[in-house]
């Protein structure tokens, strides 16, 4: 089974070469734009790792981080 990675990014160029590059490796991954999103998704989902900026624009990403 492939680790899963989810990838917190409200950047689409930075968010798109990230994914590129992990898919590539072999991971399987799922993006979010924004905190709200990616919220709702861990509350079900439970990735391997979690990538995830600091400055998104609807929280801040060392807030999410402790939830």
């Amino acid at each position: 089974m492939k680790e899963r990675v989810a990838i917190v990014d409200d950047e689409p160029d930075i968010l798109e070469l990230v994914d590129l590059h992990l898919k590539k490796a072999g991971f399987r991954t799922d993006c979010f734009f924004n905190a709200e999103n990616f919220l709702k998704f861990i509350k079900i989902e439970h990735p391997d790792l979690i990538i995830l900026d600091l400055m998104l624009p609807d929280a801040d990403g060392l807030e999410v981080c402790k939830e």
